[in-house]
């Protein structure tokens, strides 16, 4: 017998327990009964799963709708079934208002009570089929959702909503292994007090620590029942969590910090206090699991998938570099204009986004000095107008040589492009004014300009006062 076609029969009478767990015994079903519904509510609480209730309204201390509303908190999916011989339009009201799937009148027949039990399973079973299907649906929704997400931090911020949101809990945490492999640190957290988000956790120490260590998840759905694990558990103040473990996907060999194998985990998933008060269970394991799971594997492809990025505009940068040695007079300028525009832009309280597209930005700005002739970035004297006109080209081609690099926004070329325009319109190439060019646009403008003017160039020596 399947733990889906168990049946609890609540009736004050011996006699209609009697009858009942007669009829239902012989159509296969596994039947268990209750005098009481103080009883009823101790065999659901400690009892494998019911699938229905049979329930007699008219009971001494608690009636039948009163142990509807209470049964239903502890098994939102049980399919109650009201009996009653004093049958009224209040009673049936407020059986359905509790959530009362049918109604037998006593006396019953053989085949009424065969009927209502087949269709109580029948939406039981649909119930649990939609269930699964929207499960099903909701973990598919968060795996594409993790695939579309390129920045570790908000991966990491939605992989914890995600978890917290499936299994109905309204605290957790994620942490990550720290640089050296040797420790855990919260990455992000809801509910968790201040103090507690900067705890550093040891591999090997704690609950996160020893499922990281061991690459193993943690189920506790009652603390007081684990006197072995209250010792290590920082003396948490909720009784049920659940702690699963962000194992890595690809290989870490050759993976080492100051000679330190790196853990077989990224981090730890932690989640704490249900909603309903109650206790987590198999099924919200499986599903933090599961999560975990496509988290560990979305993670490392951001991380790289930034490897990647970084050596690719490290090499970019690389090569902005290598034309300024080309010019000892515009040696470190790149650099120096970085460093004045971030400076400006903080003092302007941009935010940290802007200031990291405005620090590329700057060193980038004047890539496209790789189209100047090096005699005319070189020449000891004013330029000729035709060489000023082929000067003056570079943000052009500086934006051509970088529109196709995917990795840079529309920002990034932006700053290229326009980093010689001016507020009055006079500036170029596109002759730009007043609000048509951007605030990291003229942040860079004057970064630039004043380290042209405080600079020595071949053509005329830096200026003074």
């Amino acid at each position: 017998m399947t733990e889906k076609n168990r049946i609890l029969v609540v009736d004050d009478e011996l006699v209609i327990r009697t009858l009942l767990v007669d009829i239902l015994t012989e159509e296969g079903f596994d039947v268990e009964t209750a005098a009481n519904a103080r009883e009823a509510l101790a065999k659901l609480e400690r009892s494998e799963k019911f699938v229905i209730l049979f329930t007699d309204i008219m009971m001494p201390e608690m009636n039948g709708i009163e142990l509807i509303r209470e049964a239903r908190q502890v098994d939102p999916s049980l399919i109650t079934i009201i009996m009653t011989g004093f049958a009224t339009l209040e009673t049936a009201r407020a059986a359905v208002k509790e959530g009362a799937y049918d109604y037998v009148l006593k006396p019953f027949s053989l085949s009424e009570i065969k009927l209502a039990v087949s269709n109580a399973i029948e939406r039981y079973h649909l119930a649990n089929e939609n269930a699964r299907l929207r499960e099903l649906t909701g973990l598919f929704n968060i795996s594409e959702r993790l695939a579309s997400i390129h920045d570790e931090n908000d991966l990491l911020e939605f992989v914890l909503r995600a978890a917290l949101e499936r299994v109905g809990a309204t605290r957790g945490s994620l942490m990550m292994t720290t640089d050296d492999g040797r420790a855990l640190e919260v990455a992000v957290s809801a509910g968790i007090p201040e103090e507690a988000t900067r705890t550093v956790v040891r591999i090997g120490k704690g609950i996160s620590g020893w499922v990281a260590q061991h690459a193993e998840p943690m189920f506790i759905p009652d603390l007081r029942a684990n006197p072995d694990i209250v010792a290590i558990s920082r003396k948490l103040k909720d009784n049920s969590f659940i702690s699963v473990p962000l194992e890595r996907k690809l290989p870490s060999s050759g993976e080492t910090s100051a000679g330190v194998d790196m853990p077989r985990v990224l981090g730890v998933l932690n989640v704490n206090e249900k909603k309903s008060g109650g206790q987590f269970s198999e099924g919200d394991l499986k599903i933090l699991s599961i999560v975990a799971n496509h988290a560990a594997a979305a993670l490392e492809n951001v991380r790289l998938i930034k490897n990647v990025e970084d050596t690719h505009l490290a090499t970019i940068q690389s090569i902005s570099l290598l034309l300024e040695a080309k010019d000892p007079y515009t040696r470190g300028h790149s650099e120096r204009v970085r460093d004045f525009s971030v400076l400006a832009a903080r003092k302007l309280d941009v935010s940290e986004q802007d200031i990291e597209i405005l620090r590329l930005g700057a060193v980038l700005h004047d890539v496209g000095k790789v189209g100047v002739k090096d005699e005319v970035l070189n020449k000891n004297g004013e330029p000729t107008p035709e060489e000023w006109a082929m000067i003056k080209r570079h943000p052009i081609v500086g934006y051509d040589v970088l529109l196709p690099v995917r990795l840079l926004k529309k920002e990034h070329l932006d700053l290229v492009r326009g980093h010689h325009e001016r507020v009055d319109g006079n500036g170029y190439p596109d002759g730009l004014k007043g609000d048509q060019i951007s605030l990291l646009t003229r942040i860079i403008v004057v970064a630039d300009s004043y380290d042209a003017m405080a600079s020595t160039r071949a053509y005329r020596p830096r200026r003074r006062g």
